[in-house]
């Protein structure tokens, strides 16, 4: 396929934690690598994702934490977006699902395949719960699993036995809202894209990219052996794009069918309606980074909701997915504190040492497992004995002994046309979507080069020495270019050191400046105590499962405690009030009390607060304190004076 435009798309994070190092090497790193080694081949390259800023899990996070589902999203979208910087992921445009782009573009699509047909509704009966009067995700369930008998077992899937589960399978569901027994199934109506329908379309589609990853392929088969049936677009959730449709006032859209049209809306965000040309063209590969529990959204879901809506739309070229990576033998689980985050990561070792040890241990063809062994291989042997060794020798040897102009023998030339055959098959893999095959092709050049220098031994033949600088330059130039889609710190620094800066993959080709006298080299890498990194590693984990946390007496006393009285009662939305407290002063307070009392009974009622908080604006308004209650699974009771005390009495 003849193409001059290229859409690099990485899977999209849900934006209710930071990622941790199978989500950078599963979406952003392979996402990056591509796009600046598209843009250095001289192509029109934009390379965009963004926040999951919607769906049940965010929902959950915020009602635990008692803050809105907006204020979760926003923030972490915040720290993911200072971590892709970081992390020298050079995104065209890392955006979020909540943009009114966004929430246009959702509706409107969705508004047109109904009007073509593709939309059908079903009355199904669903998790509702008696007390929140609401329906309830799978994340708001939890019971006692049915195979195992396993108890707090989740609404989608048992950790323990690893079964995937229907809520309604649960023995004693209880709502982890209200952490009550009061859940029944109750009658709902919800739309549904009818895949059923496109299945011949999808199926000949699949059929026409033989060039596919073969576990892409098994992937996708899997999902057309169950049978494509109309999957439900729709829930019955607050948080999220309200549906478009008529009869659907309080539902909004199942997060997966709008998160899959995020790559086109941020497209729209970046370039305008110029978008089109990269959406709407034949001379343009599109490419997807992604783990493998994502490959049927974009080789079945994502074209079939494309080609339902226009035949001018670009399907999918290349789905670039993996394996998973495991740590230590272990899933990556917060809760449980296995596995390494990106925020962490950096406070370990700095970015371009995960880059490459990710990068050439991507999982492409089986699950990969971390470890503190493979990673000091990775970067003490493979980084800086093969690849930082040949640089810094080379280099440093050429700011010794200075450049001239030689004639180049047979050897040398040979040596030379190494550049040229690792670059073909860096191209070939990168075409295929293999990161890891390309970056171990370049590994493998540098190899020959160390090698090289080595038989040559420049620092005692002095009649072949400047043939070997100038060949070793230009080795160095060469490999300072392939690997910036990789470590391009390293690269920038290297380059800068060789007296050029990288701009094309043409620049491989072109002759060193001889002329060009390299002064002060510095060590481009240095090497790794892993001892060291990883004593380091476990005293952080440490740090954040310590159960005592004491407060200082000092900073106990900067707490103000007052009484207050309720005068007025607002509600704000349907889980916060704003509340008018006559206290030491008149004070708005935002409290998310609405689940557990009503207006009649919290106004003119006597409550302690913290007076002197930090004013803190929430859902627009400034919150001047925070009135004190406890938690007892899941009920929440106000902290109250058990006699009768004047209102900005102090507690002491």
């Amino acid at each position: 396929m003849k193409y001059n435009k290229v859409v690099v798309n990485s899977a999209w994070p849900y934006s209710y934690s930071i990622p941790h190092l199978g989500n950078l090497i599963g979406c952003f790193l392979p996402g990056d690598a591509f796009s600046r080694y598209y843009k250095l081949k001289g192509l029109n390259t934009i390379f965009v994702s963004g926040s999951d800023s919607h769906g049940t899990r965010i929902e959950y996070e915020a009602i635990k934490k008692g803050v809105s589902p907006k204020e979760i999203a926003y923030d972490t979208h915040e720290k993911i977006k200072e971590l892709i910087k970081k992390f020298e992921i050079e995104f065209d445009n890392y955006t979020i699902t909540d943009t009114k782009l966004h929430h246009e573009f959702a509706r409107e699509f969705y508004t047109r395949l109904n009007k073509k047909g593709f939309i059908i509704t079903k009355i199904e009966k669903q998790p509702y719960c008696n007390n929140c009067k609401m329906f309830l995700a799978e994340k708001f369930i939890t019971g006692t699993c049915p195979y195992c008998k396993s108890t707090n077992t989740k609404g989608d899937q048992c950790d323990d036995c690893g079964k995937l589960l229907d809520a309604s399978e649960l023995i004693k569901p209880v709502c982890t809202i209200c952490n009550k027994e009061s859940i029944i199934l109750k009658e709902t109506k919800h739309w549904y894209i009818d895949l059923k329908k496109l299945e011949p379309e999808i199926k000949k589609y699949v059929q026409s990219h033989p060039e596919w990853d073969k576990r892409v392929k098994e992937y996708t088969n899997n999902f057309f052996k169950m049978g494509l049936k109309p999957r439900p677009i729709t829930r019955d959730i607050k948080w999220g794009i309200p549906a478009p449709f008529q009869g659907a006032e309080n539902k909004v859209f199942y997060v997966w069918v709008e998160a899959v049209l995020g790559y086109l809306s941020a497209s729209e965000e970046l370039l305008g309606k110029k978008y089109l040309d990269y959406w709407k063209a034949k001379d343009v590969k599109h490419i997807y980074c992604l783990g493998k529990d994502n490959v049927a959204f974009h080789s079945i879901i994502l074209p079939a909701l494309l080609m339902s809506d226009s035949k001018d739309w670009h399907l999918p070229d290349l789905i670039s997915s993996i394996e998973f990576l495991n740590f230590e033998g272990q899933k990556f689980s917060k809760t449980k504190g296995v596995g390494i985050w990106m925020d962490e990561a950096l406070k370990l070792l700095p970015e371009f040492y995960w880059r490459f040890y990710l990068l050439l241990n991507r999982p492409e063809t089986h699950d990969f497992n971390f470890t503190w062994e493979t990673l000091d291989e990775a970067i003490n042997n493979v980084l800086i004995n093969n690849v930082g060794n040949f640089l810094n020798r080379s280099i440093t040897f050429a700011s010794k002994y200075g450049m001239k102009k030689t004639v180049l023998n047979s050897e040398d030339k040979k040596m030379i046309k190494e550049i040229d055959k690792t670059s073909k098959t860096v191209d070939e893999f990168f075409e295929n979507g293999s990161l890891r095959g390309a970056l171990n092709a370049i590994l493998e050049l540098s190899s020959k080069a160390n090698k090289f220098f080595q038989d040559r031994k420049p620092w005692a033949d002095e009649k072949l020495r400047y043939n070997t600088i100038n060949v070793s330059l230009q080795l160095s130039k060469a490999l300072t270019i392939m690997l910036y889609p990789f470590i391009p710190s390293v690269s920038v620094k290297s380059a800068k050191m060789l007296g050029f800066e990288i701009k094309s993959l043409k620049q491989i080709n072109e002759p060193i400046d001889i002329k060009y006298k390299i002064i002060n080299p510095e060590i481009l890498i240095q090497k790794i105590d892993i001892k060291e990194i990883k004593a380091k590693y476990e005293a952080m984990k440490t740090s954040e499962t310590k159960t005592e946390n004491y407060a200082k007496f000092e900073d106990f006393k900067k707490v103000k405690l007052i009484v207050g009285k309720i005068l007025k009662v607002e509600e704000l939305t349907d889980k916060l009030y704003k509340l008018t407290v006559k206290a030491d002063k008149e004070r708005i307070i935002v409290s998310g009390i609405r689940k557990y009392y009503t207006k009649e009974e919290l106004l003119n009622k006597k409550i302690i607060l913290i007076a002197n908080l930090e004013p803190r604006k929430i859902m627009g308004v400034e919150s001047q304190g925070m009135i004190l209650a406890a938690e007892d699974k899941g009920k929440i009771s106000l902290i109250l004076p058990d006699r009768d005390v004047a209102e900005g009495s102090e507690l002491s």
